[in-house]
């Protein structure tokens, strides 16, 4: 073979495997960049890179939109829905991996000028004054051409010809791909942020319990150069606020909740001449440093904020009085009153002690009550009416779940010493026995009931097997005040020997092998029902939901908390409920004390102790 042939031979199969490769690229599209024919995926896309995929999204759905916000990854805790709540808009977040104000100056110039804007936010944490036009320049970080001003030939060329794995493993997550979010993506399309569903439901009250699963999440490195961009991040935020005054757009900057093990690194000299040489350009809310700042149950980690606490910079912003915030939570900075504002910050650091705002909540259950017990699950009236007495004279307030929803949503106070009393399943004998008792000894409970089984005395559902008699809701409706009904869902509570064929539900989490759409949709349609039931019969929905069995997982937790039940009820007992006023997690998968005709009135009081 000659040497010419072999050049063209091989010059033929380079351009077959750049063709190849092309091909690949721009039909899989990992990167958003070429309109994602093949899967339509954005969730992906922008989890590989937000700053090609969300300008490729906005491309086809600016329309949809007319106020933005822009940021760093923490800034994915202002939530779009949370926004259109107090501001009237179609809220975008258009929040990028990273913390750099070059980026924030070519995003804002982009939707200045290529989409319809009205209002556009901008999140400055500390990091933005820490690094600035780092130039990275992986296909994972790139910006996209459209706000950068790079060629768009040699863009889209430099995507198209891209190493093909990335588009192998799109196709390959794609298989794997799940109702709920993966590691591979992350985002909620039409938001513009995180879907944090899953991040969201992990357990938070307890401290020792969330630093155990946390490990090493809030420490970060001594940073020995200080803030060395602060004249560049400034500059940048100075050029947003002159475009935006240029178009008549409303500008808002924020400076977001910032953890201890950030703010702690730099020196007093450091943040004054950073927040000084801000307030000379615009004027900010300041959340940096407030008493969530220390306690790290606020945040994912020393660098991102929760979305809660997201929530409660919004509602301090907009003055909405029906979300908990503490006192000292943000200001309002200018020029005029900036030295001020510093003075009183670092003079007095805006520290509470825990117990301002958290109270530790024992929850004691019960199911059966009989002159005869025979289980566990069974204890006599004598037995119920000493535990209650001894709470009583011990000075235990029983509180109802509505109310420690109150202390958390809304900070409303708990009465000193509270305890949970609750009841599993609604049998008759709740009603019968531990109603009187209850309200003898000035005490309140709560009973999670199993729908499909209310009213039921004589045999199972639809049945003739016989079953433990269950209340009414006429019965129900007779003890309000003293016992509150609650979700043990409808009828997610199966016993297997009396159903008939092999589908049988006795917990909320999947049979074997089932679709996960088709049991999230089971779940869905029973929480639905029973929830519907409930306001016919007693006015509004349930507040609380004990979990049939005591199994779930997070998944699980995600539906009932979308189902808008606020408080989570499990069967463990491996922590303390310590419920925090502004996160609403303190409430999910809360533990609770076993309690049997055994228990002595000092071991129950010990459990009331936490």
């Amino acid at each position: 073979m000659s040497a010419k042939k072999w050049l063209m031979m091989l010059a033929g199969a380079v351009a077959l495997a750049l063709a190849l490769c092309a091909g690949a690229n721009i039909l899989i599209d990992p990167f958003g960049v070429f309109g994602d024919p093949l899967f339509d995926w954005y969730s992906y896309n922008e989890t590989n890179n937000p700053r090609t995929a969300k300008i490729a999204w906005l491309e086809e759905n600016h329309g949809a939109y007319d106020s933005y916000i822009i940021g760093s990854s923490s800034a994915a805790s202002l939530e779009a829905r949370t926004m259109e709540k107090y501001v009237e808009g179609s809220w975008y977040n258009l929040f990028v991996y990273g913390s750099d104000t070059r980026d924030y100056r070519d995003l804002a110039a982009y939707v200045l000028e290529r989409c319809e804007v009205k209002r556009l936010v901008v999140n400055l944490g500390i990091n933005e004054a820490n690094v600035y036009d780092s130039q990275e320049d992986t296909l994972n970080d790139r910006m996209h051409c459209l706000a950068s001003g790079e060629n768009p030939a040699l863009f889209y060329l430099r995507y198209a010809l891209g190493n093909p794995r990335y588009a192998i493993d799109k196709a390959a997550a794609r298989l794997a791909d799940t109702e709920l979010p993966q590691v591979f993506d992350v985002f909620d399309v039409p938001s513009g942020c995180y879907d944090k569903r899953l991040r969201n439901v992990e357990k938070v009250g307890d401290p020792e319990v969330y630093a155990a699963a946390n490990p090493g999440s809030f420490y970060m490195e001594p940073d020995p150069d200080g803030l060395p961009y602060i004249e560049a991040c400034v500059q940048s935020v100075a050029e947003i606020r002159d475009m935006c005054e240029e178009r008549g757009v409303e500008l808002m900057v924020i400076c977001s909740p910032v953890s201890e093990a950030q703010w702690s690194l730099y020196t007093e000299e450091t943040l004054r001449s950073y927040k000084t040489a801000l307030a000379r350009e615009v004027d900010y809310w300041d959340f940096s440093c407030t008493p969530v700042t220390y306690d790290t149950r606020y945040f994912y980690d020393a660098t991102h904020f929760r979305t809660t606490t997201g929530d409660m910079a919004l509602a301090e912003i907009f003055g909405d009085e029906t979300v908990y915030r503490p006192e000292r939570f943000g200001m309002y900075v200018t020029e005029e009153n900036c030295q001020e504002w510093l003075d009183e910050l670092f003079a007095y650091p805006p520290r509470l002690p825990v117990s301002a705002y958290s109270v530790e909540t024992p929850i004691l259950m019960y199911h059966h009550f009989t002159e005869e017990p025979a289980q566990d699950t069974e204890v006599s009236p004598e037995t119920f009416a000493a535990h209650m007495e001894a709470l009583s004279q011990a000075g235990y307030c029983a509180v109802s779940f509505q109310e420690m929803v109150d202390y958390v949503y809304r900070g409303a106070p708990l009465p000193a010493n509270p305890v949970c009393i609750t009841i599993d399943d609604g049998y008759l004998s709740n009603y019968e026995i531990a109603f009187p008792i209850l309200q003898q000894y000035g005490m309140k409970a709560t009973v999670f009931a199993i729908g499909s089984s209310i009213g039921h005395t004589e045999y199972y559902k639809d049945t003739e097997f016989p079953i433990t008699p269950h209340f009414s809701w006429d019965q129900a409706r007779e003890m309000a005040g003293v016992i509150d009904l609650q979700s043990h869902t409808y009828d997610l509570h199966q016993w297997a020997p009396y159903e008939t064929g092999d589908r049988v539900r006795s917990s909320i989490l999947p049979l074997e092998g089932e679709d996960e759409e088709a049991w999230a949709e089971a779940v869905r349609e029973d929480l639905a029902y029973y929830d519907d039931v409930r306001r016919q019969e007693l006015g509004e929905g349930f507040c609380a939901l004990a979990y049939p069995g005591g199994y779930f997982s997070p998944a699980a937790e995600v539906l009932v908390h979308q189902s808008g039940i606020p408080v989570t009820v499990s069967i463990d007992e491996d922590s303390r409920n310590v419920l925090v006023q502004g996160l609403p997690q303190s409430l999910y998968a809360l533990c609770r004390r076993n309690v049997t005709e055994r228990t002595t009135v000092e071991e129950l009081l010990r459990m009331a102790d936490g």
